[in-house]
């Protein structure tokens, strides 16, 4: 921009202080010019001229700022490499936000904090070059630096809670399961008995012998190993405790995590805009030092609360492993950026990071969009170009649910993708079509070698289907169908399944008109077969 370089930069910094890494005249790596060059005093003194300003009180940081011209063909080209390194891949990953790799990671918080860095990226060059006032880059550029930074780690905080609503749902929907079973097992006949949890009748009343308290686990070795050995601890009221943690997932984290610290920044840049109205009115080409008190704040407590963390997702709940290699590299970078701009602005780095350093906080925000928008779109983009050699059909991927290591891994990976909930109802169903059939095999002394089992893939092959599940429905299953409407297909089921609002509709329609059929939860298995299909195959291994 052509502007006027104080005569006393050439003898502090050398001739080239629009961009040298050099060290400067009486300097050593970068560290504060010693009082030998004689510029720290007053015009004229020691044999270099400061122009008539005093600069005996500026910090190096302020005086490689004000010696400091940005070069056009730096900023812009710069400006020109973000513009294509985001808004392609922004563009892109709006495109591909219900993709099977894109849609269980949070698009929309993942697009949010991306956003917010695309826009910081592109002014970030301009606001440099034509050296816009302080107040401009407090209120944007610091803004979003600090709003990005604490949606990606909400992100992850959201994970913590929604990995543990996840297994919650698994052990919850296990036990209840369960139940269906042991009543097989054991031949029981009287289905009219009715149950209740100690002290008061429950929708998803147990037979006698189960506990009234549900319990969660966490996993030591394998999320769906029925070997696995579990931590336990009981829960009084599941439904109270479901509504409690869907609560932190949707309000309180976004309240409590960037809502109040967004509060916070926006605070004390009014106050420190305020208290130094005359610096912040002046142009600079890099942040004011104290607006950097907040995210110095904010990383503290990101790095600490990390190690909990850190614990849970990689020993403890045991995450999707993207979701954690995400984690900790957006942990560890941050930690660098921070540590790389404090030995910075103490002077401790050559005088080109103080010149550049508000690209510190830019190269970390590039890297948070590379791991969190670019590589999932990479995956995609290798997965449509990859032949399948040896793709199971939908009818063969399903039939394999019988095999319980099959189950397992796919169970392991519905519960880290947050939809547990489809494989229990699937469960759930095939246990309840085979009570039926088992009921009535029994009744009409029907050998059970004879009887036709349902198994998973019957719900592709209609066919096939038993013809007991024809038959009219008899009341004495209705507390078993009430159950599973309640807790799988009920909008505010513990474990609501994800499924068409028409199918939804055509099922409580029979309900509320006491027409029930034993094949009413078809329309629904139906659709779960699919999404387990293709939401959980593409992501097995092997």
């Amino acid at each position: 921009m052509g502007k006027t370089i104080p005569p006393f930069c050439n003898a502090m910094f050398g001739s080239n202080t629009s961009g040298s890494s050099s060290t400067g005249a009486g300097t050593s790596s970068g560290g504060p010019p010693s009082n030998s060059t004689g510029v720290q005093g007053s015009s004229g003194g020691g044999g270099s001229s400061t122009g008539g300003m005093d600069i005996s009180n500026i910090p190096l940081m302020g005086l490689v700022d004000i010696c400091f011209e940005p070069k056009a063909s730096v900023e812009f080209t710069i400006l020109c490499v973000v513009i294509l390194y985001y808004i392609p891949s922004l563009i892109y990953y709006f495109k591909y936000r219900n993709h099977i790799l894109i849609k269980y990671r949070q698009p929309k918080v993942v697009m949010l904090a991306s956003i917010l860095s695309t826009i910081m990226s592109i002014l970030v060059p301009l606001f440099r070059y034509f050296e816009v006032i302080c107040l401009v880059n407090t209120w944007t550029i610091n803004l979003m630096v600090f709003a990005t930074s604490i949606l990606t780690y909400s992100r992850y905080v959201r994970v913590y809670f929604m990995q543990r609503l996840s297994i919650f749902k698994l052990k919850f929907g296990e036990k209840k399961n369960s139940a269906y079973k042991k009543e097989r097992e054991k031949d029981k006949t009287d289905w009219r008995k009715s149950y209740t949890v100690k002290g008061k009748e429950s929708f998803l009343a147990l037979p006698p012998g189960d506990t009234d308290t549900i319990k969660t686990s966490s996993i030591s070795k394998s999320i769906c190993s029925t070997e696995a050995s579990v931590t336990l601890f009981g829960i009084a009221d599941p439904v109270l405790y479901f509504k409690k943690l869907n609560i932190i997932i949707n309000k309180k984290i976004t309240l409590y995590l960037v809502v109040c610290p967004l509060i916070f920044f926006i605070a004390y840049s009014i106050y420190i805009t305020a208290s130094d109205w005359d610096t912040m009115t002046s142009s600079c080409v890099n942040e004011h030092r104290a607006v950097g008190t907040p995210k110095t704040i904010l990383v503290s407590f990101i790095l600490t609360s990390s190690i909990f963390l850190f614990y849970e997702s990689f020993y403890k709940q045991k995450w999707d492993i993207e979701i954690k290699i995400e984690f900790v590299i957006f942990t560890v970078y941050l930690a660098i950026s921070t540590l790389t701009m404090q030995l910075t602005v103490k002077g401790h780095l050559p005088n080109s990071f103080v010149r550049y350093r508000m690209y510190i906080y830019y190269v970390f925000s590039a890297i948070v969009h590379g791991m969190c928008v670019i590589i999932p779109l990479l995956k995609i983009l290798f997965k449509n170009i990859k032949p399948e050699e040896g793709k199971l059909s939908e009818e063969e991927f399903l039939a394999k649910l019988s095999n319980s290591v099959f189950k397992a891994q796919v169970k392991e990976i519905a519960t880290n993708t947050f939809c547990i909930e489809n494989v229990l109802f699937f469960d759930a169903h095939c246990d309840l079509m085979n009570i039926v059939i088992n009921y009535y095999s029994k009744k009409n002394n029907i050998p059970s070698s004879e009887a036709n089992s349902y198994t998973s893939s019957d719900i592709l092959r209609t066919n096939t289907i038993s013809p007991i599940l024809y038959k009219p429905f008899d009341n004495i299953f209705k507390r078993q169908y009430d159950q599973v409407y309640n807790l799988y297909i009920k909008e505010d089921g513990i474990a609501a399944i994800n499924i068409k609002s028409s199918t939804i509709k055509n099922i409580e329609e029979l309900m509320e008109n006491d027409n029930y059929n034993y094949l009413m939860f078809n329309e629904a298995a139906e659709e779960i077969g699919e999404l387990l299909y293709s939401n959980i195959y593409p992501r097995m291994k092997g």
